[in-house]
């Protein structure tokens, strides 16, 4: 009986899986984008911007010359929620979900070439630390809604 039952089960899981599988018809997927929310800590603004300038734009700019990523934002958040709430969001947008497997091996070359080594870019992540925390990070996968048929 518990044989018969597990052989129905794996025959409906492997009939349903195409179907799980099968793109969305409302939707077209696109680019994928890491979404972080900055909070700068007060008094903080013009260290946090000054090494975004000098050390974010060229390595996001090199990342994007190279088809690493397709495209990078930053906007500013003029009110707040509360004390701690996030006042900036970096954007930074992949061609695809398959990129991020073997973005960081491709990246390190870039970061290495900017900072001359890993030892300097820790330490300027480790300063970086002082002028703003992450309040949140995470992934969307961008989407074109398809045409109405």
């Amino acid at each position: 009986m518990h044989k018969r039952f597990a052989i129905a089960a794996l025959a409906l899981m492997l009939c349903a899986a195409p179907a799980f599988a099968q793109q969305s018809p409302n939707t077209t997927p696109g680019t994928v984008t890491r979404v972080i929310l900055i909070h700068i800590k007060p008094g903080h603004g013009d260290q946090f911007w000054a090494d975004l300038r000098q050390h974010g734009k060229p390595i996001y700019d090199e990342e994007k010359r190279q088809g690493l990523l397709t495209n990078y934002s930053v906007a500013t958040k003029p009110t707040l929620d509360n004390p701690e709430d996030w006042n900036v969001v970096l954007t930074l947008t992949y061609p695809n979900w398959a990129s991020l497997d073997t973005f960081t091996s491709r990246a390190d070359s870039i970061t290495l070439a900017h900072y001359g080594s890993a030892a300097n870019r820790t330490a300027a992540g480790n300063a970086r630390i002082e002028h703003a925390t992450t309040v949140a990070s995470f992934l969307v996968r961008n989407q074109t809604l398809n045409p109405w048929k």
